[in-house]
């Protein structure tokens, strides 16, 4: 299973013509609610809003329950102990990446700072020529 992450969905949505819309519409892939949350924030107009959220429905849905913030904190804490220092969003997503076993594709370096702690966190790289 592959985790969107909303840097990589933000290109696909600007550009649905791309190589990269083109592999991502042809592969199962997921998403969860943070990722949900931040591509809505960018939505310019109710329309937009309305075609996300429909789209959201191609994607399979990684849920995130009350638990997984205490997951989360613990990793939080573990990375400021460490002296790094890592929005909330980026570790809910690797929390849950990490949960369901699942490769996270991102380009985001904020993620190989959770790796380096955390190296069950693992990356999917596509070769978008393919």
């Amino acid at each position: 299973m592959i985790l969107a992450d909303s840097n990589i969905l933000i290109d696909y949505y600007r550009d649905r013509n791309s190589k990269l819309a083109k592999k991502i519409d042809s592969m199962p892939l997921a998403i969860c609610g943070i990722v949900k949350a931040e591509i809505l924030h960018g939505a310019k107009n109710s329309e937009e809003t309305d075609n996300l959220l429909a789209s959201f429905s191609t994607f399979d849905l990684l849920h995130i329950d009350e638990y997984d913030y205490e997951g989360a904190g613990f990793i939080l804490q573990t990375l400021r102990e460490n002296g790094l220092s890592v929005p909330f969003t980026d570790v809910m997503i690797a929390f849950c990446a990490m949960k369901y076993d699942a490769q996270l594709w991102t380009n985001d370096g904020h993620f190989r700072l959770i790796q380096g702690l955390y190296p069950e966190l693992s990356f999917y790289h596509p070769d978008i020529d393919d």
